[in-house]
């Protein structure tokens, strides 16, 4: 108590420098506080935005992997996919299944009607190079869902139901849904029959029911070329995984099967791998997940998060540096005080623990006072810091599609983030903060107390007071 009363009494004696040493702790608390609070606050929405959302896994060709060792391997079955989806890791899955037939019952829809080339290449052509690479195919893209509810463009709103009904997943018969573009071109409606014919053989034909008819209010995809799962926007048609099957039969054409597997828990994607390669997954084969799509539209707070995390390191490191120095000086200025004090018998212990008591106690006002204000100023500089980020990844991306000299180059992931990226970041301090916050008001106290320590053990009180006279 008596140490308490006396710390009290020297920081009354010497308010002016105990003013200065609160003045940057303040400061230290105040940016600690806000740096705090963004990094906290940025990483709970972070994870709390990966939990909502399922982590997605797929089976990618590891193309470099084949190139580099000049060998065959045997792609994925349906089989497979079913086997690897059979876990406890897994919560759901579906896969897809897609060729392309051509028929001379009905006309394709010309898409490159849509297509507005550069000034070098006339309107409604494609460029050579362009036709050079693509895949012989038939006019029109046939695709099978082992389940019709993950179809994404009916999930987000693009695509929708006008006449009729989608393809359920239990239907087994030659059912087709066509688009409302290719129906109105060539009068069909539902219940109308399309025969349609393999483009490797034109002599096996298959005959559809039209059980079903979609609008589609995004036409991004027909404008790009090179996105052949993209290209037959309104040519798009949807059957049944036991229709397609019996196409795939005789079909020597390119046709894909895709997969995606929902995990019941992100922290399980590693287990997971190492099961489905211990059932058989081809070395060829990679895992990969969506994490980067799911976060993608976080970038900005996660990097003013990280940024908050580097500031508030650096903050401490200067303002205990600081308050070293500032207490160096404070001891030397009170030798003779300090040598009064040990010449009438007060221990180095006791002594050391008084100088340490005046820092805390500063240390406590100012960063009590640091803290409600960091708390106060904490959301609009936030809010100016991912105005300030936000702003410049859209410079980045205007950037970038002048280097390209136009749109259509963003990765996929980059066009997600540029349209929908987070622009709200709501800043809290909880308790646990506030604990964090007076445990590094702790260190700084002993960190910067040290230094008082360690003069005071080297002064002979006789030779200041000697001094002193």
């Amino acid at each position: 108590m008596y140490i308490i009363k006396n710390a009290w009494i020297n920081i009354k004696r010497h308010l002016g420098r105990n003013i200065l040493i609160g003045l940057i702790v303040l400061v230290v608390a105040l940016s600690s506080t806000v740096a705090l609070s963004i990094n906290t606050s940025g990483n709970k929405l972070i994870e709390s935005y990966k939990n909502k959302n399922e982590l997605e896994v797929s089976f990618k060709l590891d193309m470099s992997k084949l190139r580099d060792e000049n060998t065959t391997y045997t792609k994925l079955t349906v089989d497979d996919i079913e086997n690897y989806a059979d876990s406890d890791y897994v919560s759901s899955y579906y896969y897809t299944l897609d060729t392309s037939l051509s028929s001379d019952d009905i006309e394709a829809i010309d898409i490159s009607e849509k297509f507005e080339p550069k000034e070098d290449v006339p309107k409604g052509e494609m460029p050579e190079s362009r036709k050079e690479n693509m895949p012989s195919q038939g006019d029109f893209k046939i695709t099978a869902y082992s389940d019709t509810s993950y179809i994404e463009n009916f999930i987000n709103g693009t695509s929708k139901i006008t006449s009729g009904s989608m393809i359920t997943k239990d239907d087994e018969e030659n059912h087709i849904v066509i688009s409302e573009e290719l129906a109105n071109q060539n009068d069909l409606e539902v219940g109308d029959e399309i025969t349609f014919y393999l483009l490797s053989d034109s002599s096996i034909t298959y005959t559809f029911e039209i059980i079903g008819i979609f609008e589609t209010t995004d036409d991004s995809a027909s404008e790009d070329f090179m996105n052949m799962n993209a290209l037959n926007a309104q040519n798009q048609m949807y059957t049944s995984i036991t229709a397609i099957n019996k196409i795939l039969e005789n079909d020597d054409s390119p046709n894909s099967l895709n997969s995606i597997i929902y995990l019941n828990n992100p922290d399980d994607l590693e287990a997971y791998t190492k099961e489905v390669k211990e059932k058989g997954l081809s070395d060829y084969y990679t895992v990969s997940d969506n994490t980067d799509e799911i976060t993608s539209t976080l970038t900005p707070i996660q990097n003013i998060s990280n940024f908050s995390m580097t500031f508030l390191i650096i903050i401490l490191i200067v303002g205990a540096i600081i308050l070293a120095i500032i207490n160096m000086l404070n001891i030397r200025d009170r030798k003779y005080e300090i040598g009064v004090l040990r010449a009438i018998g007060m221990s180095k212990v006791k002594l050391i623990l008084s100088l340490l008591t005046e820092l805390f106690i500063v240390t406590v006002i100012a960063f009590t006072i640091g803290i409600i204000g960091g708390k106060l100023i904490s959301q609009p500089v936030t809010n100016k810091m991912l105005e300030n980020e936000i702003a410049s990844y859209q410079t980045n991306s205007q950037n970038t599609r002048e280097n390209f000299g136009g749109r259509g180059f963003e990765r996929p992931n980059e066009q997600r983030a540029n349209q929908n990226y987070e622009d709200s970041l709501k800043v809290t301090l909880d308790a646990n903060s506030v604990i964090l916050l007076f445990c590094l008001g702790l260190i700084l106290v002993i960190a910067s107390g040290s230094v008082s320590a360690i003069f005071i053990t080297k002064y002979n009180p006789n030779q200041i007071l000697r001094n002193q006279n």
